[in-house]
């Protein structure tokens, strides 16, 4: 017999970073016990179906992002620390009409034609990562993550955004510092220097965007900074080099941060699938396919948070004005009124559209080049060698990301003749 206290343990579970290395597990059984619950222990209420939580993303009205200043009001004493404010100042977690402004300014950067220059540079990238894995000699291990990954995940999100190459490394680390991982082990004063750190980082990739920016406007390139400087020129709501910097700065941290925890996600399930791996690399014309699908079964963005303007309720569970609402958009995509054999990683299933990249006013401005990316690597897997895992992922411990910090792989051959990536 489940009571309150097995499903709040669930809860507990789900909400805590790195406490499984399988939360669909935990998703699923919450869904199958209470797919609207409201937490007592938390205060919150968790959703687990598709057709809720595309509800509540497509109204804006009644379901507003948690902002500072909701905070401000449901957090007696609260205050931001410097790192904090970067990240919650972000689009992220902004609500209109500051949403609206920042995104229509952002989303100049977004368009078709961005992504018609950007696509040679992923398709050469794709190939040149595929190569280093294929340069491992048979039987030696290799990190996915290190070697194809992340600088996969840096090179397109840098070109994106004109970072020159050089930058990325110092990008990268000062973002993990800006943003460390929870280290539940950690004592009193080992998380206060964690604090201070990321407090620093955080001032100096803030100093380094509007360095960039600064220098966009008198060295302009084909790149998103500089198409929004000059969409923006004559528009007397214009964003200052600041605001520009820490608009454009979660783009690239949460960009690299969800690319490349996909693109481990996707070799993890690969490899545990590996006939399918064999079907795609052998057939790159399931490209499409293939990767709508991994965004749907392993996408990284698991979980997003509203708060409600109202007294309202879904399902018949009474949600009051100001709490809390989880939508674990993983679990959602895995729901089986949403989708046939939702625990079954088909290559082949038809398209529907998922919650990967959220919904609503709040749809993921990236998610077009998010899809080039990853069809590009799914239609270019003949060029990798074949694989095998090397030990058990090392996962990141977070409450919006999943995806390995570590995807551990051995090449077992040489690659098959390469054929040209369509």
């Amino acid at each position: 017999m489940t009571t309150g206290q097995d499903i709040e343990e669930l809860v507990r579970f789900v909400l805590a970073p790195g406490t499984s290395d399988d939360p669909f597990a935990h998703y699923l059984r919450l869904r199958e016990l209470a797919d609207v619950h409201r937490s007592e222990r938390t205060g919150m209420t968790l959703l687990s179906r598709y057709a809720d939580c595309r509800q509540v993303l497509g109204d804006p009205e009644t379901f507003r992002v948690v902002d500072t200043d909701w905070m401000a009001a449901h957090r007696p004493g609260w205050r931001p620390s410097p790192s904090q404010e970067q990240f919650l100042s972000s689009l992220f977690f902004r609500n209109p009409p500051d949403h609206t402004r920042l995104r229509r300014q952002l989303s100049r950067g977004f368009t078709a034609r961005r992504l018609r220059v950007l696509r040679p540079l992923v398709h050469q990238e794709v190939l040149r990562a595929l190569d280093r894995l294929a340069a491992v000699p048979p039987g030696e291990a290799a990190d996915f993550q290190e070697l194809v990954a992340v600088p996969l995940s840096l090179t397109v999100l840098g070109g994106l955004l004109g970072i020159p190459a050089s930058d990325h490394p110092r990008c990268w680390t000062l973002l993990h510092e800006a943003v460390p991982a929870p280290d539940p082990a950690a004592d009193e004063a080992a998380r206060a220097a964690l604090a201070r750190r990321a407090d620093e980082a955080a001032a100096e990739l803030a100093a380094y965007f509007t360095d960039l920016i600064a220098r966009k406007r008198t060295e302009p390139g084909d790149d998103l900074v500089s198409a929004c400087l000059r969409e923006q020129a004559d528009d007397p709501e214009q964003l200052t080099d600041h605001e520009l910097a820490l608009a454009v700065l979660p783009v690239f941290g949460a960009g690299v941060t969800t690319l490349s925890d996909t693109l481990g996600n996707i070799m993890h399930t690969l490899l545990a699938h590996p006939g399918r791996l064999e079907r795609l690399a052998a057939d790159p014309a399931q490209a499409e396919r293939a990767a709508a699908e991994a965004f749907r079964y392993c996408g990284g963005y698991h979980i997003t948070r509203r708060y409600a303007t109202r007294d309202t309720e879904i399902r018949g569970v009474p949600v009051e004005a100001g709490s809390v609402l989880v939508l674990l958009l993983a679990g959602a995509n895995r729901d089986p009124e949403a989708f046939g054999r939702p625990e079954e990683f088909d290559v082949e299933r038809p398209e529907t559209a998922s919650l990967a990249f959220g919904a609503g006013i709040h749809h993921c401005l990236g998610a077009a080049l998010a899809k080039l990316l990853v069809e590009t690597v799914c239609g270019a897997l003949h060029r990798a060698p074949a694989l095998r895992p090397a030990g058990p992922p090392r996962w990141r411990p977070s409450l919006l990301f999943f995806g390995p910090v570590h995807l551990p792989v051995t090449v077992v051959a040489e690659p098959p003749t390469a054929r040209p990536a369509p």
